[in-house]
């Protein structure tokens, strides 16, 4: 197949790897602060699990609305600069700004509904930048090899993730600023380092023209006949609802487990041991990123996917019969081995579809989606679960039977898709 770029697409270019790799680490660092610290600082503000579910649901709305228009749109500009490094750059500085100030207002009292306007303004600056970060990999990296290339920005993706949970929690006890501190510097430079070290392509003319000449109702109604696409993302729309079950409430699933009760001290008691716990997960992911990328690419992409979802749905049905420390460190180790294997098989999908489908010229859009596949979970997630809770008596730990039966569901979609193995 031609490629879509007029420099040749490098079979495995490190240097482009790593660049995207320490954005990955950058951005992870900002969702895990706001995954591990968020729900504490919105528990001083509310005790509802409803209230609190929502808010937490905008990034869901954000993710949504935001990464398809940003994608399609990354897709049909061509400046000096790229295509996706501006949305990254902008996005980057964005985001470390409005999460620094969401703390200030948190830590000086200030109303909750700027703390809301600021967390909100976060959620939107991420996922500015969201599509064109993901597209970044398959516009550079050739079908075959980014299984490998993801494994490795996968691998930074989780220690980015660890490092906000870990350290974030050793610093919020030392003082909560400095945990701030360190978001508002790593997330923009992430952005700004990828800006400036990375070079990419121009699109080759005949590309150029497809891509401008296809509108979005044009794409949508092609979306309808490409099903493994559809199968694709509905399936990744059911695991990430299966951890967001579970991440989102996790500071009161722990507090509920380990203190006997969801009570907002034990909340506050309870936030960096749930914290840690949460970044020993992403500790087990680290260990499993780059083989799932190896599975992926080598010995078959639809093994790899099922398999980490095996391993995480077993283990997160397990969580229902925790009841000590030891058994949730142990939940948590083995659900983030399987975890990492979903991770790094199923970042490459959609480009590997585009190369089989010969649409690799559209990635910022199909991107775009892939990221709403991922929103959805956050945007329902939130709410579904909040509700869950609250139908089960105040029960977090009702939560671990519905996530399993999420993650289970999603296996049958992607054993059924036809175009997901072999070609290039």
């Amino acid at each position: 197949m031609q490629s879509a770029y007029k420099n040749k697409k490098s079979s495995f270019a490190m240097s482009i790897v790593l660049g995207i790799a320490f954005l990955a680490f950058s951005r992870s660092i900002g969702w895990a602060l706001n995954k591990g610290f968020t729900f504490s600082m919105l528990s001083e503000y509310t005790g509802s699990s409803i209230i609190k579910g929502t808010i937490l649901a905008i990034e869901g709305l954000m993710g949504l609305i935001v990464p398809p228009l940003i994608g399609w749109y990354s897709d049909r500009i061509f400046t000096k600069h790229g295509r996706r490094k501006p949305f990254i750059l902008v996005g980057g500085i964005l985001a470390g700004l409005s999460l620094f100030l969401a703390y200030l207002t948190y830590a000086n009292g200030w109303l909750f509904e700027m703390f809301i306007s600021f967390i909100t303004f976060f959620y939107f600056a991420m996922h500015l930048y969201t599509a064109p970060f993901r597209a970044l990999m398959p516009d550079l990296i050739k079908s075959g090899e980014r299984g490998k290339a993801s494994g490795i920005i996968t691998l930074f993706e989780v220690i980015g993730s660890l490092t906000g949970f870990i350290v974030g929690a050793i610093l919020w006890d030392i003082n909560p600023l400095y945990t701030f501190l360190m978001g508002f510097i790593l997330i923009p430079l992430g952005a700004i380092l990828t800006y400036t070290t990375i070079d990419e392509k121009e699109l080759e003319e005949e590309r150029l023209s497809k891509v401008l000449d296809e509108g979005i109702i044009d794409y949508a109604k092609r979306m309808f006949h490409e099903l493994d696409t559809i199968k694709f993302y509905a399936a990744q729309t059911l695991w990430w609802m299966a951890f967001e079950f579970v991440a989102i409430f996790f500071v009161g699933i722990a507090a509920q487990i380990l203190l006997g009760a969801p009570t907002e001290e034990n909340i506050k008691k309870i936030t960096s041991t749930a914290v840690i716990l949460m970044g020993i997960f992403n500790i087990a992911a680290v260990f499993t990123a780059i083989p799932g990328g190896y599975i992926y690419d080598k010995l078959g992409r639809r093994k790899s996917i099922v398999l980490g979802n095996i391993i995480f749905g077993t283990s997160i049905l397990a969580g229902m019969f925790a009841s000590t420390y030891t058994h949730v460190l142990i939940i948590m180790i083995v659900a983030g081995l399987g975890w990492g294997i979903i991770l790094s098989s199923s970042y490459p999908v959609i480009g590997d579809l585009l190369t089989r489908y010969r649409r690799e010229e559209f990635n910022g859009r199909y991107y775009g989606l892939f990221e709403a596949s991922r929103s959805i979970p956050i945007l329902f997630g939130g709410i579904i679960g909040g509700a869950i809770v609250l139908l089960a008596g105040n029960d977090y730990t009702s939560l671990f039977p519905t996530s399993a039966i999420s993650v289970f569901l999603a296996i049958p979609l992607v054993l059924t898709m036809k175009k997901l193995e072999g070609g290039k």
